[in-house]
C-alpha cells in the first residue's frame, strides 16, 4: 500500500471521497446529505486534508473555516484499512497545524460523540476509541451545552453530542478536567459562530422565531459566558 497525503482534491475525488468513506465512516445525523456535501467539496467551501492510494481514500480530515475566529474540523475519517498506521493521526496533525499557522483561530473546534452515550458499532467505530484518540492530541471537552443542529431537512437530529477544542489561542487557558469557558473572553466568538452555523444548518424556527428548546438553551448558554 502507497500513501499518498494531499492538502486539496483532485478533480473527481470529491465524490469518491464522500461515497466510499464518509458515508461509511458517519451516519447521516453527522454527515447530512452527501449530495450536498460532494458541492461543497468541489466547490472549495471546505478545507480538506486527505490521504489516497491511487484512486482509493484512505483518510480525510475536513473543517470549515466557520468565521475568522472559529474553525471547525467537521469529519475526521479514516479507512479500516488502514486503521493503526497513523493516517488519522497524520491527517489530524496536518490540519490543526496548518489551520493555527494560517488563520490563527481563538479556537478549532469539532463535534464528538458523548462516549458514554453511544456505543460501538462495526460500522462507524467505537466513540471511547475515538474519544482516547482526541485526548492524546490534547483535545478538551467543554463544558457547554452543547446542541447539534439538523444538517438537513431529511436527516434526523444528531443527539448526545459534545463540543470540543482541539487547539487555538484560547484552547491552552481551558481547564482539561473542568472544560470551563467563563471569563475566557470566548463568548462572542462562539455565539457568532452558533450563529452561522444555525442559519447554515437546517434548523427552523418557530412562529416566535425560536428554534427547538435545546438549541434555544445552548444559545442562552453561550449568551452568559464573558
Amino acid at each position: 500500500m502507497h500513501i499518498e497525503y494531499q492538502n486539496d482534491l483532485k478533480p473527481g475525488q470529491a465524490e469518491i471521497l464522500v461515497r466510499e468513506l464518509l458515508e461509511v465512516s458517519f451516519g447521516p445525523e453527522e454527515l447530512g446529505n452527501p449530495g450536498d456535501l460532494i458541492q461543497q467539496l468541489t466547490g472549495g467551501e471546505l478545507q480538506v486534508f486527505s490521504a489516497w492510494d491511487g484512486s482509493r481514500p484512505l483518510g480525510a480530515a475536513i473543517g470549515w473555516l466557520a468565521t475568522a475566529e472559529i474553525t471547525m474540523l467537521s469529519w475526521l475519517a479514516v479507512s479500516p484499512l488502514t486503521r493503526g498506521r497513523g493516517v488519522g493521526s497524520e491527517l489530524f496533525h496536518q490540519a490543526i497545524s496548518q489551520w493555527e499557522s494560517r488563520h490563527n483561530p481563538l479556537l478549532i473546534l469539532g463535534e464528538v460523540e458523548n462516549p458514554h452515550q453511544h456505543v460501538a458499532s462495526e460500522q462507524y467505530g467505537d466513540p471511547r476509541r475515538r474519544w482516547a484518540f482526541y485526548q492524546r492530541s490534547g483535545a478538551k471537552h467543554l463544558d457547554f451545552p452543547f446542541e447539534m443542529p439538523r444538517l438537513s431537512p431529511d436527516v434526523p437530529v444528531g443527539e448526545d453530542m459534545w463540543l470540543v477544542s482541539f487547539a487555538g489561542r484560547a484552547h491552552g487557558a481551558i481547564d482539561p478536567q473542568t472544560g470551563e469557558l467563563f471569563g475566557l473572553g470566548v463568548g462572542s466568538a462562539l455565539r457568532e459562530f452558533l450563529d452561522i452555523y444555525l442559519k447554515d444548518s437546517a434548523e427552523t424556527c418557530d412562529a416566535n422565531g425560536n428554534y427547538r428548546p435545546p438549541v434555544e438553551r445552548m444559545l442562552d448558554a453561550a449568551a452568559q459566558l464573558d
